[in-house]
């Protein structure tokens, strides 16, 4: 049979990345020989446009994965595709497995299966093909004469019996560009902690319990995946483990390292909750490849995050897992969210000055959602604290939920406060040459052409991150300085890649120099448009003499304008900095 895959990344804010749920789906029915493809949706598109899509691949079965944010998308396409080609429809996923009544009674969808579907989604294939009963497979919900049908629940799957992930069915040379020759895996499934806002509690009561839930691959399972993808992607520069807690096990970990470095150099980076970790087990995975942890953090608030949140850890524990990563030289993340119920603008400034003090290399902050089925979720529906909205991302919107005693202004201050600060930490930890600018940018005078025109953020370019200043023509950024002899600056240049095939023009870089004698000279104008110039699509970077200024103080701007409109001029600086000639590199 022919199965189309749907998987829509509408307006989350997300690069574009490998879905394992939809890897292993593949893998299954490709191995029972059935075809498979994907669409994987990056923006809106109308509804024509998608099943001119699905026709193209003339699928006999239609699959959906779905998150509940992305829902408003999911029901929009599939209820196009069922009134215009009448094809049967399937969905799967977090949002109705939580919530398969509502879902099933919107009727658009002939089947939904809940949990796992490797096994669920293989056996409704087959029974459709070969035209025999459905009724009874497990995970699966259908309507039978009006009447909401779901079947029991199934164990789940032992991990080493699935196929690897399959790979093909994604844009390959795109994933890999995009996110750095990066490569994603997965070792486990599920989260052996049971914290409240997040949807693996629900999952876990569905299983039968966390010992059912949360499992691992076998550690030469893993290898084993990892030989064959070093084979697939040559050019592959390092893994990322997509797992909710690597750490969970430590005999599994130890194990891992010592049979990884015996056959793999290749860097590798986590997701770590502090508990799991201590300095011997950091060190032991550094020694082995791991260059980088992604911890937890959630609320400075130890009320927020212990009797809220149901995570039992002290700031002080948090405080030692960064302490100890920093003495090992491993990049860390820190992972925030506010917003959740109790929060107040003291609960929120206590997780700033948190991070303030363990001075993370990246500071990831999200906004609370309170997902279907999590205990928060029933919290607020009972305290009748849930909004109505159409949120797409956990990353750009107002709270979801009433924060009595916060407004909605002072939340968005403290959000955009905090976020500029982490971006701060972040350029000033990582600062380079004699001078960063970025990591001097809360000293900088800055003129806006227009409300969001400038702001310092991470930027990534075919698939580089830097730490860039967005300067949006008409605007300008000025520090004063006093130079060295011989300085240079360094900088590169580029549009957002979300910018590139919009209408308009590119636009002009320009550096220019202030001294007290003098006004302002250009020492420096070039013209960038990535949208008509497509060897232009990267990081350009430039090194400007500007030993003719010799020992001094100057004023330093960079300026961006155009030659007409400004549509879409998205223009970034990365990581400009001063070095004195010969001492460094451009960025």
């Amino acid at each position: 049979m022919r199965v189309l895959l749907v998987y829509t990344d509408i307006g989350t804010g997300q690069l574009f990345h490998y879905q394992h749920g939809l890897g292993w789906l593949s893998a299954v029915l490709k191995k029972a020989g059935h075809q498979v493809g994907l669409i994987y949706l990056e923006k809106e598109i109308s509804e024509q446009e998608f099943i001119q899509q699905v026709k193209e691949f003339s699928p006999q079965l239609l699959g959906f994965s779905c998150s509940t944010l992305q829902y408003q998308f999911v029901k929009k396409y599939a209820r196009a595709v069922k009134e215009e080609l009448g094809l049967p429809l399937v969905i799967g996923g977090i949002h109705p497995t939580v919530e398969p009544e509502p879902v099933l009674k919107e009727e658009i969808f002939d089947f939904l299966i809940r949990g796992e579907g490797e096994e669920p989604l293989l056996e409704l294939v087959e029974a459709l093909e070969q035209g025999r009963d459905f009724s009874q497979i497990k995970n699966l919900g259908f309507l039978k004469q009006g009447e909401v049908k779901l079947n029991p629940l199934r164990e789940p799957v032992a991990l080493d019996q699935l196929p690897f992930p399959d790979r093909e069915i994604y844009d390959e040379e795109k994933l890999l560009e995009e996110n750095d020759y990066q490569v994603m895996v997965m070792a486990s499934r599920g989260c052996p902690f049971a914290c409240t806002y997040c949807c693996n509690t629900v999952l876990s009561q569905l299983a039968g319990g966390v010992s059912k839930w949360h499992r691992r691959r076998s550690v030469e399972n893993v290898l084993e995946e990892i030989e064959e993808l070093h084979q697939r992607y040559p050019q592959m520069k390092s893994i990322m483990f997509m797992d909710e807690v690597f750490t969970s096990s430590r005999s599994w970990v130890e194990e891992f390292c010592r049979e990884y470095a015996k056959r793999f150099t290749t860097p590798w980076r986590i997701f770590v909750r502090v508990g799991t970790v201590d300095y011997s087990l950091l060190k032991l995975m550094k020694e082995s490849g791991l260059y980088s942890v992604l911890i937890g953090v959630e609320s400075g608030d130890e009320y927020i995050r212990r009797e809220v949140m149901n995570r039992k850890m002290s700031n002080e524990q948090i405080f030692q897992v960064f302490q100890w990563a920093d003495e090992l030289g491993l990049e860390t993340w820190s992972m925030n969210m506010v917003g959740v119920p109790g929060d107040s603008e003291a609960s929120i400034r206590r997780t700033i000055e948190l991070n303030q003090k363990i001075r993370p290399d990246h500071l990831s902050l999200s906004i609370f959602q309170p997902f279907p089925g999590t205990p928060l979720y029933e919290r607020c529906k009972k305290e009748g604290l849930l909004r109505s909205g159409g949120a797409t991302s956990i990353f750009f919107y107002q709270p979801q939920v009433e924060l009595p005693g916060l407004s909605d202004e002072k939340f968005n201050e403290l959000f955009k406060e905090f976020r500029f600060l982490g971006w701060l930490w972040s350029a000033q930890k990582r600062a380079k040459g004699y001078y960063d600018l970025c990591a001097h940018f809360d000293q900088a005078k800055i003129k806006a052409g227009g409300e969001n025109f400038v702001e310092m953020m991470l930027t990534r370019v075919r698939g580089e991150d830097r730490m860039s200043i967005l300067i949006h023509p008409p605007s300008r950024v000025s520090w004063k300085v006093l130079l060295k002899p011989n300085s240079w600056l360094c900088f590169g240049a580029s549009f957002s890649p979300e910018v590139w095939d919009k209408p308009g023009e590119g636009c002009w870089y320009l550096v220019k120099v202030k001294t007290r004698w003098r006004g302002e000279q250009v020492i420096f104008a070039h013209y960038l448009d990535p949208k008509h110039q497509p060897e232009q699509r990267k990081w350009n970077d430039f090194k400007i003499d500007l030993s003719k200024f010799g020992k001094r103080k100057i004023e330093l701007i960079l300026e961006t304008k155009t030659d007409g409109a400004n549509d879409w001029c998205v223009a970034f600086w990365s990581q400009p900095y001063l070095i004195q000639g010969g001492e460094d590199e451009p960025a």
